[in-house]
């Protein structure tokens, strides 16, 4: 009897979110409906246009306890170092994916781990993901405490198909709208970091430590030796006069018009 009245409830749930394809509310009842069938500590709705600042469509924290100030820093540029953005631009498939998948093989030895997304994005990770085309993507992400084990991956991919066509309705009949102008248009941090002392391969360089790839995989990733990828990681460390992976990180966040002492 009790599964029944909770198999009755999620069919409600699941109205209340047809009836809010098109509306403010719909992510809302999306993520609610979510976390009926699987437990997670937050979620956060985000569009990522193929050029340009993203947009947070839905920002939730089932403890209320949700950092603004986080969420600003991120926009102003800290989700370039973001895998499941660098995934999207990357063009991933429609799906629903699991940081393992998408993070670099360091990943969480990075500064960004470390200082950013540990605290606030928490252990473990994963994404609804739907591309649309030159629009950029739609993401869904669902951020635990604890990692999400087989069942409960086995799940979320069990419903994934309609969360994704339901993402991709609302996207249909609102979010394609144009976004109100921004004020102030973020700079490009990445673009801007380290610009005009560094050459260009030491800044691809620099980009690839701060996502959190290993010397061998940022060799594998440019087709090069890990050997001429450590000279330039010593050559753009001499040249910002710094000697590690978390002063580098430092100088990132400084860029962001961010000062690293800040909590």
């Amino acid at each position: 009897m009790h599964n029944l009245f909770l198999e009755a409830s999620a069919h409600a749930g699941l109205a209340r979110t047809v009836e809010q394809l098109g509306q403010p509310r719909f992510w809302r009842q999306l993520i609610l409906l979510l976390q009926q069938w699987q437990a997670f500590d937050n979620a956060l709705a985000m569009h990522y246009p193929r050029d340009g600042v993203p947009r947070a469509l839905e920002i939730f924290d089932a403890s209320d306890a949700g950092n603004t100030e986080a969420m600003a820093l991120y926009l102003s540029g800290l989700y370039q170092l973001d895998p499941f953005h660098q995934a999207c631009q990357e063009g991933i498939g429609d799906g629903l994916h699991r940081l393992e998948e998408v993070a670099p093989d360091q990943f969480r030895q990075s500064e960004y781990y470390l200082k950013y997304f540990h605290d606030h994005v928490l252990e473990d990770e994963v994404q609804f993901i739907l591309q649309l085309g030159d629009a950029g993507a739609l993401s869904l992400s669902l951020g635990r405490r604890e990692r999400f084990d087989a069942q409960a991956h086995g799940l979320l991919t069990l419903v994934c198909p309609w969360v994704l066509a339901l993402m991709a309705q609302h996207w249909q009949r609102q979010e394609q709208r144009p976004a109100p102008a921004m004020a102030s248009q973020v700079r490009d941090a990445m673009s801007l970091f380290g610009a005009k002392v560094l050459s260009e391969r030491e800044l691809e360089i620099a980009r690839l430590i701060l996502r959190g790839y290993s010397s061998k995989a940022m060799a594998e990733r440019l087709a090069i030796s890990p050997e001429t990828v450590k000279v330039h990681r010593r050559h753009l460390y001499a040249k910002l006069d710094i000697a590690s992976q978390p002063e580098l990180f430092s100088l990132f966040l400084q860029s962001l018009g961010h000062d690293p002492q800040d909590p």
